[in-house]
């Protein structure tokens, strides 16, 4: 089913998508690494958005594969009861305004036709990004020893109160820079990829374009030889 599908087709669609996940991306490390220049509670809020994303990285799957009636009446209400209690774990909800935008974007079959191909590719990237989700959640909690710190220290937690704003426990809340570190990873890692593929086929644009000029440029020196010797 997936073998013959173009992974590096880019529609409107995929910059959008990108470009939020560019922005997450940006906002986790700028608090990983300068905490003190946001507010406190986005610690919690970006913690709390990367376990909520372990539920909502199925998403994309499900509403490509799924009917468009039971897409619409049975995910959309579902997803919206999860992002209802996500509502209530954060502190403060611009954050989950943006990500909602995030998961409409990847729900967007939902709301149109759209050739099964185009089903099967989106099928074939939610996938993969949900098995990215698990591999880094397991990296990162087995791990989470060696993962730097960075301005998030237990000094600086402390001394901000933020144990004081959060409203659960575990390992993500306990060692916010574990998360933070995942969601860092997760949302930049299919950035690099995107602008990689983008420079890599303006690249090859760029080349055959000189390849076509050679050649025109050759065809058009022989034939000027060509009549030059016809001519003698």
């Amino acid at each position: 089913m997936f073998a013959n599908l173009n992974f590096s087709r880019n529609s409107p669609f995929s910059f959008v998508e990108y470009g939020f996940q560019a922005y997450y991306a940006t906002v986790f490390l700028m608090v990983w690494m300068h905490p003190e220049q946001h507010p406190v509670s986005l610690i919690n809020d970006l913690a709390v958005l990367m376990a909520f994303e372990f539920i909502m990285v199925h998403s994309g799957v499900f509403m490509a594969v799924m009917p468009k009636k039971l897409s619409l009446f049975v995910f959309f209400p579902m997803y919206g009861l999860f992002a209802y209690g996500f509502n209530h774990s954060v502190v403060n909800t611009n954050i989950l305004y943006i990500y909602l935008l995030t998961v409409l974007n990847r729900m967007r079959f939902a709301f149109s036709d759209v050739s099964p191909e185009i089903r099967a590719l989106q099928m074939g990237k939610s996938a993969l990004k949900a098995m990215f989700y698990f591999f880094l959640i397991f990296a990162v909690s087995f791990g989470n020893s060696i993962i730097p710190k960075f301005g998030l220290t237990d000094d600086f937690l402390e001394k901000s109160h933020y144990f004081d704003t959060v409203k659960s426990s575990g390992l993500f809340i306990e060692k916010p820079y574990v998360p933070i570190c995942m969601g860092f990873i997760y949302y930049s890692v299919p950035v690099f990829y995107f602008l990689y593929r983008i420079i890599k086929k303006l690249g090859r644009n760029n080349t055959d374009s000189f390849q076509e000029e050679k050649l025109i440029f050759s065809k058009t020196t022989y034939n000027q030889k060509f009549k030059s010797d016809k001519k003698q």
